[in-house]
């Protein structure tokens, strides 16, 4: 099967299951071929309390040692009413130097803490979405980095992120590999 075609069945079953599909940017040159190990869809299945709400995660799937990558993620209410607040949590492996929020909206609220990455999406009402995008320093050393993602949803304006870490079930895992 062709990868565009890989590709395409692979996102209609996670559309068809109501998972999550991660969508890997090239890092290399537009011109450059893929191997048939990197053209292999990323898809992974909900990391949702409620199928009401949809999460994409944008990423580049190679970085050279040392430099930098951004990952998107993209937070939509689809079909739930009333305000929700959803509270997105990461944690990036070793292979990463540091992270660092760099394009969030005014109504959400992000904190770092070494590799682990906690924000607060306020005020997400019906067909609302959201990007935070956070760049990432990958380490001197060749292999595979990854950043482990988690989101939860709920209608309680003063909820506590920390209890709310340890109660994310499912989570997306993004795999990067360091050249």
């Amino acid at each position: 099967m062709s990868p565009l075609a890989t590709r395409l069945t692979a996102a209609a079953l996670a559309a068809a299951l109501g998972g999550t599909l991660l969508s890997p940017t090239p890092a290399t040159a537009a011109g450059s071929a893929l191997s048939a190990s990197s053209a292999a869809p990323a898809v992974a299945p909900a990391a949702a309390a409620s199928s009401d709400f949809g999460y994409v995660i944008t990423f580049p799937k190679h970085v050279h040692r040392g430099g930098s990558l951004v990952y998107s993620v993209k937070v939509r209410n689809r079909k739930a009413r009333g305000q929700h607040y959803v509270a997105l949590v990461g944690d990036f492996s070793k292979r990463f130097r540091k992270i660092r929020v760099i394009s969030k909206p005014r109504s959400v609220k992000c904190s770092v803490k070494g590799r682990s990455l906690s924000c607060w999406i306020t005020s997400l009402d019906r067909g609302d979405s959201t990007t935070v995008r956070i760049r990432a320093w990958a380490g001197s050393r060749r292999g595979t980095a990854t950043a482990t993602f988690g989101v939860i949803v709920t209608s309680d304006a003063d909820a506590d992120i920390r209890k709310l870490r340890k109660e994310i079930g499912r989570k997306i895992k993004a795999s990067t590999r360091i050249r």
